[in-house]
């Protein structure tokens, strides 16, 4: 069983219904379960028509970001698919979905959101994504805050006691730091590749250094090996990537976090259908049956298991 903890499956766009015919493709693709995440800022950023990346073009109304966030999570949930709400929700035979939110920019300020969220079922919350906000600085804008704010503690702290995943893709090394000072539970890094210095795009400003690796992973935490921006190498790359964070951080702190289908996935991995390839590249290197079942599924249920207090 494959999960991928990190997708827009079926409703990547700002606005519509999500394609049942993307999550149709999960039990073909050995799927149990898809996390898909709601995109907090999509109304504020744009891709820049000469570097090609995301990045903010206003500030966001108030309340408008917990719109955009509500929207999206209506349509997962009215996507005609399981939610799971629990690790033991989840089964190979029976493809189910997570649900959570890239950004806590639909925060405002009020941390009763994050109980609002976790009641309707929403079990992971990165963050940041392309704002800077109020909870700290991210990895592709200049720093504004120095790392996580008493703020941002404050919500991972909030997040730990309601059984939410904290995920610091997109975070800023140090703004890591400071959330794992906060944090009394395993966190992630859904969707990130480790820098590789003097290789192309190998130092892309979201690539992340071993040291911040390295945190994720002294939490109990998993990387997820990340997709999207490999132009170049398309889904062999995402495989090397899986391989060298597994060497550097050990078989029990890897995990697929495809992105799918934004950037290069928007053509590579449309849909669910070339996830057995993932699966198969790690048993044709000859792991055992137990690390293929750690990276594809085990290591986020895991994860999740220990925040949910399981």
């Amino acid at each position: 069983m494959i999960i991928d903890m990190h997708t827009h499956a079926g409703r990547p766009r700002r606005t519509g219904d999500v394609d049942r015919a993307v999550l149709a493709t999960m039990r073909g693709g050995h799927v149990g379960a898809a996390v898909v995440a709601a995109i907090a800022d999509i109304p504020v950023i744009r891709r820049d028509p000469v570097t090609k990346r995301l990045a903010k073009v206003r500030d966001p109304l108030p309340g408008e970001c917990l719109a955009a966030t509500e929207g999206y999570l209506d349509s997962f949930a009215a996507a005609g698919m399981r939610i799971a709400r629990e690790p033991d929700e989840i089964h190979a035979d029976d493809p189910s979905l997570v649900l959570a939110i890239e950004g806590c920019d639909f925060l405002d300020g009020d941390l009763d959101r994050l109980n609002a969220m976790e009641a309707r079922g929403v079990r992971s919350v990165q963050l940041v994504h392309y704002l800077v906000n109020e909870t700290g600085d991210i990895q592709t804008e200049p720093p504004v805050h120095g790392g996580l704010t008493p703020f941002g503690a404050e919500a991972v702290r909030r997040m730990n006691s309601l059984g939410i995943i904290v995920d610091v893709a997109h975070c800023s090394e140090d703004t890591v730091k400071g959330v794992v000072a906060a944090a009394s539970k395993p966190i992630l890094c859904t969707h990130a590749n480790l820098r590789e210095p003097g290789v192309p795009d190998g130092e892309h400003p979201r690539f992340i250094s071993l040291e911040y690796a390295k945190m994720v992973a002294g939490t109990g935490g998993v990387v997820g090996a990340w997709l999207s921006t490999l132009q170049r190498e398309k889904v062999p790359g995402m495989i090397r990537h899986m391989f060298r964070a597994i060497d550097a951080l050990g078989i029990d702190h890897v995990g697929i976090g495809t992105d799918m289908p934004a950037g290069v996935a928007q053509t590579e991995m449309p849909d669910f259908s070339r996830h057995p390839e993932l699966e198969a590249a790690l048993r044709d290197r000859g792991l055992s049956a137990e690390d293929v079942e750690k990276v594809c599924s085990g290591n986020w249920l895991r994860v999740f298991r220990a925040v949910r207090g399981a």
